[in-house]
């Protein structure tokens, strides 16, 4: 075991799954809710804050990603994580309250689609 799969397992008291990840996602939907309803009350510090606490949680969530190259899982959602961060600064950058529904979107797929299937996987 090398030293990141042994610093993964210590940190989710195991082996990670995708379901850890499922209260980020969640959270990355409160933000997004928060900063889409900041745009529409024309409230810009409040957008800015929630769109940097969805930025630092992709951070981390991004990091304890394991995208060794036998890995498939962690370098799919690091794309994904991409996407988000781009759909974001398109949010930020345009006020856009359209481009904060597209992170809503993707981010619902992953929270109910994703754990759906990964748990339909381990039981087959």
């Amino acid at each position: 075991m090398d030293i990141t799969t042994g610093y993964r397992a210590g940190m989710f008291d195991g082996e990670a799954d995708v379901s850890w990840l499922r209260q980020g996602w969640r959270g990355l939907r409160f933000y997004g809710k928060r900063a889409k309803a900041a745009i529409e009350a024309g409230d810009i510090q409040a957008k800015s804050e929630m769109i940097l606490r969805a930025d630092q949680l992709l951070d981390v969530m991004a990091g304890i990603l394991n995208t060794e190259p036998d890995s498939t899982l962690g370098p799919a959602l690091m794309t994904i994580y991409t996407a988000l961060r781009y759909t974001l600064f398109r949010a930020n950058a345009e006020n856009s309250p359209a481009a904060l529904d597209d992170f809503e979107t993707a981010l619902a797929f992953l929270d109910h689609d994703m754990i759906k299937s990964s748990e339909s996987a381990i039981a087959a």
